[in-house]
């Protein structure tokens, strides 16, 4: 058992590029895992089964009431998608072109959409560990992902992310 105070770098960077998942800004994603941090060292548990999953939990909360908060409605595209994707040795062009359709994608999907797909293509989670982790019914998170799937297939933009064609 551990406790926030125990994690990595690579989780708070894990933690940061799940912020910048659900839509927001550099910054924004910075101060919601800095929030999420402060929270957690004040009111966590010492010991923690899971406490990187604690932390994403408390970014997303963190994201959550504030979008409340601000009654936001709209989604915020990313700005650094070089946060996001790993860089490859793929010719500029195409790493262009991908960047553009990602930034298309990214638009449009909502934050509940951008949050699956970064679990799930991103970080790599199955879809039992995402439905833990947001506390959502597999089933849900099954036909969102089925919706997803189907409604990129149909603007012909699947291919800019690999794991959904």
């Amino acid at each position: 058992m551990a406790g926030i105070a125990d994690l990595s770098d690579d989780d708070y960077q894990r933690a940061f590029r799940y912020a910048c998942s659900l839509g927001v800004n550099r910054d924004a994603a910075l101060d919601l895992v800095q929030t999420a941090i402060v929270k957690g060292l004040a009111s966590a548990p010492l010991n923690l089964d899971k406490p990187l999953a604690y932390l994403l939990t408390s970014v997303r909360n963190c994201f959550y009431n504030e979008a409340r908060r601000n009654k936001d409605k709209t989604h915020v595209a990313i700005e650094d998608v070089s946060e996001v994707i790993p860089t490859t040795l793929k010719p500029l062009e195409e790493m262009m072109i991908e960047r553009d359709a990602l930034r298309q994608i990214w638009a449009k999907l909502s934050p509940v959409e951008r949050e699956l797909l970064h679990l799930w293509a991103v970080e790599g989670h199955t879809l039992e560990e995402i439905s833990e982790l947001t506390h959502t019914p597999k089933g849900t998170l099954l036909a969102r992902l089925h919706r997803l799937r189907t409604r990129l297939k149909g603007q012909n933009l699947s291919h800019a992310v690999g794991g959904l064609s």
